[in-house]
């Protein structure tokens, strides 16, 4: 079969014979087609992004949110002050006065008497009133001290006001009291005070465990609390 070969012959002829420059009319209207024709410019290629890497990058974000989410749950809020802040100083609960007293009935010669002592307790120190009601009068006394001595204690102050006979504001006096069933209560209505003394002074001058039980009533109703011990 010779027809291929012919025609490769041929055309080689053809290019070989043929003009290398184009006559200046078709040089001319080559140029002129080309400025009229609207130049298509791509940028390419064209790709889709690579939906394989997108997807577990953003799982790797989602999956860090999470942790950080976890984390928080956990561990709390972080402490206040942060690092270099000033430590958190829980305040000291400061303790309350403690109520001590009451009221007890009881009787002293032959006739009903009342006690009632309205008091707090601070540490050592104490304050309230002790308002003692007899027949012949009632005995109040500003209560500034307190002693105990084994199971008995007084609470003791000076005498605010007085309408029993011979007595007078101004002076010492105490409630007496001796722990048991019933509790036994006793007043020491007045002593003067020396220049110079105070009320835990004078109290402490008295021994409380060397009061003779008949100077004490028993308690019919009603009971006083006592004074704390004093501190060591």
């Amino acid at each position: 079969m010779t027809a291929p070969n012919d025609l490769d012959r041929q055309l080689q002829a053809f290019l070989t014979d043929g003009p290398t420059e184009l006559p200046d009319p078709s040089f001319d209207a080559v140029r002129d087609r080309m400025e009229t024709t609207r130049q298509r410019i791509v940028i390419g290629p064209w790709r889709f992004p690579d939906m394989n890497k997108l997807v577990p990058i953003g799982l790797g974000a989602a999956a860090v949110v999470v942790a950080i989410f976890i984390g928080i749950q956990l561990l709390g809020p972080p402490a206040s002050g942060g690092v270099g802040g000033a430590p958190s100083v829980t305040p000291t609960a400061t303790p309350s006065p403690t109520p001590i007293g009451g009221t007890v009935d009881y009787q002293l010669d032959g006739a009903p008497a009342t006690t009632t002592v309205d008091a707090v307790a601070d540490g050592a120190s104490v304050s309230g009133t002790a308002v003692t009601t007899l027949s012949a009068g009632t005995h109040t006394i500003r209560l500034e001290c307190a002693a105990r001595d084994g199971d008995t204690s007084a609470f003791g102050g000076t005498i605010e006001q007085t309408t029993l006979p011979g007595e007078r504001a101004g002076g010492w006096s105490a409630v007496i009291v001796r722990d048991g069933s019933p509790q036994q209560i006793g007043i020491w209505l007045s002593d003067p005070k020396s220049e110079g003394s105070d009320c835990d002074g004078w109290l402490a001058s008295i021994d409380l465990a060397e009061i003779g039980l008949e100077n004490f009533q028993p308690v019919e109703s009603g009971a006083l609390v006592p004074p704390p011990d004093p501190a060591p």
